[in-house]
């Protein structure tokens, strides 16, 4: 019964990775309809900064809150000075360009930091295990479900419950109305490709470990 218990929590902590990455790939395509094949690369690039933030002396903690930022600012860059271009061409304009796009992150990783894989401790207070009778299983798993679980709560608000929330659900339906009452769909555009690499930028944070 252990076995199986333990695949299906271990089940869950993937799951919820998939999640992140899934959630905002969603959200770029739900209101840009745009097809972004470098989403994976955006994961890639959190992973290796949250080692590299580790090597410069930085804790994981400061590296989880830094790290999503950084990628969403030049996500943002990015959106701004190349993707802008081609959101009126066909769909293969799109698929072109990310895959150009996700190909030159993944080599400039390889150069950067190598072809071999590194490895990134967990944090000293989620080190060890957590025992309940004769189930044991890792501390920061079990974080990961958690944290997830509420930063999805926390997405979920913003997208439900706030006025950029609106405006991007609006957005998805129509973006010409929205751009005439008076709303800046470019630079909501932005905002929204940003969110979406963050949040694949923080799933190769805590995947990282």
């Amino acid at each position: 019964m252990n076995v199986y218990l333990l695949q299906i929590i271990n089940g869950i902590g993937v799951g919820m990775l998939y999640f992140l990455l899934a959630v905002g790939l969603s959200i770029v395509f739900g209101l840009l309809r745009f097809v972004n094949f470098a989403h994976g690369a955006f994961y890639l690039l959190g992973a290796y900064f949250c080692f590299q933030a580790i090597q410069w002396g930085l804790n994981f903690w400061l590296a989880l809150a830094i790290v999503p930022l950084l990628v969403g600012a030049g996500a943002w860059v990015v959106e701004k000075v190349l993707l802008r271009h081609v959101y009126e061409q066909a769909h293969e304009f799109h698929i072109l360009i990310t895959v150009g796009l996700a190909l030159v992150l993944q080599e400039l990783v390889i150069v950067i930091w190598g072809p071999i894989g590194d490895n990134v401790a967990a944090p000293s207070a989620l080190q060890g295990v957590v025992m309940w009778g004769s189930f044991i299983y890792p501390k920061y798993r079990l974080f990961v479900i958690g944290f997830t679980a509420v930063f999805s709560l926390l997405l979920w608000y913003v997208l439900e419950g706030t006025r950029l929330g609106s405006a991007v659900r609006a957005g998805s339906e129509s973006t010409e109305m929205v751009s005439m009452l008076g709303i800046n769909v470019f630079r909501m555009f932005s905002l929204v490709f940003a969110l979406g690499a963050a949040t694949a930028a923080l799933a190769g944070v805590l995947a990282a470990p």
